[in-house]
């Protein structure tokens, strides 16, 4: 038990036990959320006095800058030390209170009244420099660790504290000063080591700016609801359209990051983990900047173009949210992932690039059309995400390894009986990124509808992105200067079409023409070759029954199962092979699954054309000859069939596989025959019956 007025702080790093975010940590996150609200509506005022971005947003990231490293600093000291007595809490509170200062003196400090807001960021910085200090005369394990950051926090405080009695140009000198102190502090060689001694709890940390996340994105609701809500706009169905529009941005953001970053694992390599940090900087400052973009987009009129200022805050913001993403996936590796990471990088950065193009020709087509376009091009990233890891890890599933199973069996206790899956379905986990799957392997073993709708999407978006880029330069091309020409032109251009009343006007719309045309013809080429491949690709008709039986044929018995040729033409010189997985385990105690072949009476023939009895004789030389058939479940795993031949339809080699599960072997029972002969001569099979059996006759009784 530890004493709740006061016990001493204990070391927490990642070779510890799970540590749980607290409940001190939950609440501290919450003077957060004001600040948060109180820097954005900063934000939007000062967008809308000065009907400009690049100046406000620069005010706003050196406010946001200070608040975002005070929630980082509590938030490594709570990662590092577990503590939470009487002292501690006072310290939480006391940094709240300063966190709450900031947040009222926002408005102030974009003013250009700074006094306030240095004062207490100097405060919240002196405060964890005193938890540091704590630890330092209390830790004794962790001394160099707390004397390190304690100094990093305590140079912090004093500059910001010296800036709030100086003029506005050396205050904001001190401020980059200070700000740049805490940013490298992490990259100098000493602390390195100490990240090497005291390895980081990133379970704990991923959880804690996963919370952040949330913070600034709950932001965009709050802005849309109350702007929604006031009594200018009421329930007018116009407005909830476009506030719920913008609102489907910030949910798409919401799954980019929980399903991307939230789910990834930082690699093990230098830096990486600082780049992980640092990137969520960016990510939460420019997600508050989308909050309020998304309210501002509200007031646009969809049938005339958007307003300038909201429609570059809109795009910047969102750009930079994706350019901080990609920086983030670059040092994260995605689990059950099916593309290589390199693809989620790409990309993240392409589609910041395509919404910046977005912004600098947002005059040339209405806000109705730039918010349909901004809105599709980041859904689709969920719409990628979704295709590129279908699969999400099940905890709650139980995983029991091979050798464990083959051990039960072996004492003959009886195992809770599971589903029969396929291999195809086997589960990859960790599976290297520079080993999955390429686009080609994608496509092709993906369906139809997936190289589809990503081809047509392709196709859309590359024709925005050359109406972009020909409307860089107005006069490029004929017509009213419109979006709609543009992409009209761009469109007869990747396709060759070229009817006549668009041309190219200057050297520059030449030129894009020129490369517009590469890329159609080589897009046109790539697309036909892989939809060729994969409608030419093979298929094999051959059917399997069901079920394998264990029926006496010429005295001896034998396994037996049948395929059939459903399709009817002639597969030449088919071979057949049939194995057993079974469970092995040394005398030294060595497990492995080993796969014994079994013996034919016919492995191949010359046509195959209606059916084929696949027989394999139970004698003393089978590996099925100890096989107890009324529990096959105990000596084998399933029975392996693969089947090849030469179909001259494709004019190569076609394949088929099944597996029969111990289940699906019946002892003591016949196929029913399934080959007659019609009255004309010919031969019919019938397929209604071929999975059908009926139980052997005992000896000397009539069937």
């Amino acid at each position: 038990m530890r004493n709740r007025w006061f016990h001493r702080p204990t070391l927490h790093t990642a070779h510890h036990e799970e540590k749980k975010v607290s409940w001190l940590e939950l609440f501290y996150d919450l003077v957060f959320v004001a600040a948060i609200i109180q820097l954005g509506d900063a934000l939007s005022n000062e967008v809308t006095i000065q009907h400009a971005v690049m100046a406000p947003l620069a005010k706003f990231a050196f406010l946001f800058t200070p608040l975002w490293l005070a929630w980082t600093g509590f938030t490594f000291f709570a990662n590092r030390f577990d503590v939470d007595d009487f002292l501690q809490r006072g310290l939480v509170f006391s940094s709240m209170f300063a966190v709450a200062t900031m947040a009222i003196a926002s408005s102030e400090a974009f003013a250009g009244q700074l006094v306030v807001f240095a004062l207490s960021f100097s405060l919240a910085q002196f405060l964890i420099f005193i938890m540091h200090l704590r630890a330092y005369f209390q830790v004794p394990d962790a001394k160099d660790y707390a004397l390190y950051w304690g100094a990093v926090f305590l140079a912090g405080s004093i500059i910001w504290g010296i800036s709030a009695f100086t003029s506005e140009t050396v205050s904001y000198v001190l401020w980059g000063i200070g700000i740049a102190a805490i940013i490298t502090s992490p990259m100098s060689r000493f602390s390195r080591e100490l990240a090497q001694t005291y390895p980081i709890d990133f379970e704990h940390l991923g959880e804690r700016y996963g919370l952040l996340t949330i913070i600034v994105l709950g932001e965009s609701f709050v802005k849309v609801l109350s702007y929604l809500s006031s009594a200018e706009t009421g329930t007018d169905l116009d407005y909830l359209f476009k506030g719920f529009l913008g609102l489907a941005i910030t949910c798409s953001l919401w799954w980019i990051y929980f399903d991307d970053i939230a789910g990834s694992e930082i690699r093990e390599a230098r830096g990486s983990w600082i780049a992980w940090l640092f990137g969520h900087l960016p990510l939460t400052m420019m997600i508050t900047a989308v909050g309020v973009a998304v309210k501002k987009t509200i007031t646009f009129d969809f049938s005339l173009p958007p307003d300038v200022a909201y429609r570059w805050l809109l795009a910047g913001a969102v750009a930079a949210v994706f350019f901080s993403v990609a920086v983030i996936d670059s040092v994260t590796e995605r689990k059950q992932q099916e593309l290589s990471d390199t693809w989620r990088v790409n990309l993240r950065f392409a589609t910041g690039v395509i919404v910046i193009l977005l912004a600098q020709i947002g005059t040339a087509m209405s806000a109705g059309t730039y918010m349909a376009i901004i809105t599709a091009v980041v859904f689709a990233q969920v719409i990628f995400d979704m295709m590129m890891a279908p699969l999400s890890e099940d905890h709650h599933l139980h995983a029991t390894s091979t050798a464990d199973i083959a051990k039960l069996k072996a004492s003959g206790e009886r195992m809770e009986k599971r589903p029969a899956r396929d291999l195809s379905e086997a589960v990859r986990k960790g599976t290297p990124s520079e080993l999955r799957r390429d686009l080609f392997f994608f496509f092709m073993e993906g369906t139809w509808t997936r190289l589809l709708f990503t081809v047509l999407f392709l196709y859309i978006v590359g024709n925005v992105v050359f109406a972009g880029l020909y409307l860089l330069e107005p006069g490029s091309i004929d017509g009213d200067g419109s979006f709609s020409s543009a992409f009209n032109f761009s469109v007869q251009t990747m396709s060759t079409i070229g009817y006549g009343a668009l041309t190219p006007n200057t050297p520059y719309g030449n030129l894009l023409v020129t490369i517009e045309a590469a890329v159609g013809i080589l897009g046109a080429a790539m697309v036909t070759g892989l939809m060729f491949a994969k409608a030419s690709r093979a298929s094999s008709s051959v059917v399997f029954s069901n079920v394998a039986t264990v029926t006496t044929r010429n005295g001896k018995p034998t396994l037996m199962f049948r395929v059939g040729n459903a399709r009817g033409n002639e597969v030449v010189e088919a071979q057949i092979s049939v194995s057993v997985l079974v469970d092995e385990i040394t005398p030294e105690g060595h497990h492995i699954r080993a796969i014994k072949t079994l013996d034919l009476i016919r492995e191949r023939t010359p046509i195959f054309t209606l059916s084929w009895s696949v027989m394999h004789v139970i004698d003393e030389n089978s590996p099925l000859v100890n096989v107890d058939w009324s529990d096959p479940g105990a000596e084998i795993i399933a029975i392996i069939v693969t089947l090849m031949g030469h179909d001259p339809t494709y004019a190569q080699m076609t394949h088929a596989r099944h597996l029969y599960r111990p289940d699906a072997v019946l002892k003591d029972y016949r196929f029913v025959d399934v080959i007659s002969e019609l009255d004309d001569g010919r031969l019919m099979i019938d397929f209604e019956k071929f999975h059908d059996v009926y139980p052997e006759s005992p000896l000397g009784e009539e069937e």
